[in-house]
């Protein structure tokens, strides 16, 4: 401590991490307000558009971010946990900047959601390990399940029973919670004055109509069928979306996602020192793209009028569900009756109202029983692969049998 009184200026780099996100926060301002693509400035017209239709959110490519400032880039890859809650409060400020003189003083100004789109290569889901923690990852899979959307909260206000006192808490994202506090502390000045008592233990209650919510939506993700090694099941992983990202996708999807690797407690029921050191991990997203074309699908494109003109005249002609049938796994022998009963499943049948109120569904469902080593895996692989939306799953997981 020699030295400490001879009048040197003494500083500490307590104060640097809020520099750098200030930085931060300002570079991705001026990356909305000037970032060019041609004749054109894409973020800052997004951000107009989206807040116009009052849908607060925007769509940011990573590549765009590599060529406009590549430290925020870099860190945004390593620490998105810390970076994204910067880039949201600079749209909202880069909006609030668009609204001077369209809007009263009063007038609350929603937060902007920043969404990540990303061209990178995508890490198979069984290579996602323990120092993926905290990072920003691209995975794809098939969503093989859809939660309803939920409401989750992002802060949570408590008042005391006893003293009214306001205490505002933040939760954190994802699964993540908020611990409550079991004392109250709105009393601690007036006790040693006026002899008051104390609250006691766990006096706070929830206000629900002075908190805030968003969605949230769980998903399912299912590694992609090429990526599973022969003999094995294919591995799953947990993803959260949350906002603007609720409802995009249905189950059978295949999608591209971003999002933060996170861990949660297990839901098992450990004993002893891993019931405090087991997590479950799963993916926040921050961005989610449906792929199209992905190993042998067809994709979901609209058809074009004249494209329906075509399909309409092929179906006019004589003998055509009999090309058709003929078309289904042409590299099977034989089989002609369950081709014919996998193109009924496949096309669907019309939903009809009877005369008496009742409804028939248009789906139609086919049991396929036979002997082993007869192709019904094959001709159902077939199926998945022509199929717009589908997901093949296998019996392997519940029984001996095969598929």
């Amino acid at each position: 401590m020699s030295g400490f009184d001879e009048g040197n200026v003494l500083w500490s780099d307590q104060g640097l991490a809020a520099n750098e996100k200030g930085a931060q926060e300002t570079d991705f301002a001026n990356m909305i307000r000037h970032f060019q693509r041609g004749d054109e400035f894409p973020y800052r017209d997004q951000l107009r558009k989206n807040t116009n239709m009052h849908e607060y959110f925007l769509e940011v490519d990573m590549d765009d971010v590599m060529a406009f400032d590549s430290k925020l880039h870099d860190s945004l890859r390593e620490r998105p946990g810390e970076v994204m809650p910067v880039l949201e409060r600079a749209a909202r400020e880069v909006h609030v900047s668009t609204l001077v003189g369209r809007r009263e003083d009063e007038a609350a100004v929603p937060d902007v959601q920043v969404l990540l789109n990303a061209s990178a290569e995508a890490t198979p889901l069984r290579e996602l390990a323990a120092n993926d923690y905290a990072a920003l990852v691209h995975v794809q899979g098939i969503v093989i399940s859809a939660s309803k959307p939920m409401v989750k909260a992002t802060s949570m206000t408590l008042q005391c029973k006893s003293c009214k006192a306001i205490r505002k808490l933040r939760v954190r994202p994802g699964f993540g919670g908020v611990a409550i506090p079991r004392t109250c502390d709105g009393r601690a000045g007036q006790e040693a004055v006026s002899g008051g008592k104390q609250c006691g233990l766990d006096p706070f209650n929830v206000l629900p109509d002075k908190s805030d919510f968003v969605d949230l939506q769980k998903l399912k993700l299912q590694e992609l069928p090429g990526q599973v090694p022969t003999g094995e099941m294919p591995r799953h992983l947990m993803v959260t979306l949350d906002r603007h990202l609720v409802g995009r996708v249905v189950p059978g999807a295949v999608v591209m996602v971003s999002g933060i690797y996170s861990i949660n407690q297990s839901t098992g029921k450990p004993r002893g020192a891993s019931a405090t050191s087991v997590r479950q991990p799963y993916l926040r997203a921050v961005g989610v793209q449906q792929l199209k074309g992905v190993g042998g699908r067809m994709t979901d494109t609209d058809f074009s009028a004249e494209e329906e003109t075509k399909f309409r005249a092929m179906a006019s002609q004589p003998g055509f569900f009999e090309t058709l049938v003929s078309s289904i796994a042409p590299s099977i022998f034989g089989q002609e009756e369950v081709k014919q009963a996998l193109a009924c499943q496949l096309l669907g049948g019309a939903r009809k109202i009877l005369p008496d109120g009742g409804k028939l569904r248009g789906d139609i469902n086919v049991l396929m029983l036979g002997d082993p080593s007869t192709a019904k895996s094959q001709l159902l692989k077939f199926i998945e692969k022509a199929a717009p939306i589908s997901v093949y799953t296998s019996g392997k997981g519940s029984s001996a049998a095969g598929g």
